[in-house]
């Protein structure tokens, strides 16, 4: 019984650290539009993903760096927080 208990907790918390929900929107540079979807990943992880059909554009996720990508590439960066404070940004170029 007590085993079956720690295996219903351990499935609920990560169930609930898996549905921390993603912030995707369109942002624009130079009036052209930017895909940008960033948040947290399994509740530990800060991310940023960004692509441009235009401009070469970077994801950075805290301190991590995507590099630069060329038009139509995705750019993504992750990177570990525990509980720290998730971070996103975007740049295009």
């Amino acid at each position: 019984m007590k085993k079956k208990v720690i295996t219903l907790a351990a499935t609920l918390s990560l169930a609930i650290l898996g549905a921390v929900p993603a912030m995707a929107q369109t942002v624009y540079y130079n009036g052209s539009a930017v895909s940008w979807d960033y948040g947290r990943s399994w509740g530990v992880f800060s991310y940023s993903d960004v692509q441009s059909g235009v401009y070469e554009h970077s994801a950075t996720a805290n301190t991590t760096f995507s590099g630069w990508k060329k038009a139509g590439e995705k750019a993504h960066a992750q990177q570990y927080v525990g509980t720290k404070t998730a971070t996103a940004y975007w740049n295009c170029r």
